[in-house]
């Protein structure tokens, strides 16, 4: 008790998609970073769930947040963008969000069958989600990367 917060978390940021490229992400970033220095917190850190990930099911965020372009920066857009304020990746957010259902839920929900107990590849899930038909359970576990600013 007694001490002063010193970080701000930013547990969401989004832009219609329909907003086109403006750099509203990018502005939205720079207007809490402000917040949170006029607040006299030192400290800004959010999960942040990397736009192209879910090409990429099969790959680890830990290594998924490394990859590269030609020009040195990140391969993924959004995490390029947190950099470019300045930002630096702490690592993963191993267990960001987690989705449990009925298999029927989630046939619903991902617009697919899911035929026997296995790990499947889902539109714009950024990991596997796995099956259990005998249990009539479905298990989505999704890794964020944390990124640190400030």
């Amino acid at each position: 008790m007694g001490e002063q917060p010193d970080t701000l978390c930013i547990m969401a940021a989004a832009v219609a998609a329909d907003a086109g490229r403006k750099g509203l992400a990018g502005q939205a970033l720079t207007a809490l970073r402000e917040r949170a220095a006029s607040a006299g917190l030192g400290k800004v850190v959010c999960p942040v769930r990397p736009t192209l990930k879910s090409s990429y099911p099969l790959v680890s965020m830990e290594r998924f947040a490394v990859w590269r372009r030609a020009d040195g920066e990140s391969l993924d857009p959004w995490i390029r963008t947190h950099e470019r304020l300045g930002a630096s990746i702490l690592g993963p957010a191993s267990r960001s969000m987690m989705i449990t259902g009925t298999v029927t839920e989630w046939e619903q929900w991902a617009a697919m069958a899911f035929p026997e107990t296995a790990s499947y590849v889902v539109p714009d899930a950024l990991s596997l989600v796995e099956v259990d038909r005998e249990r009539d359970r479905v298990t989505y576990v999704e890794e964020n990367l944390w990124m640190r600013h400030m």
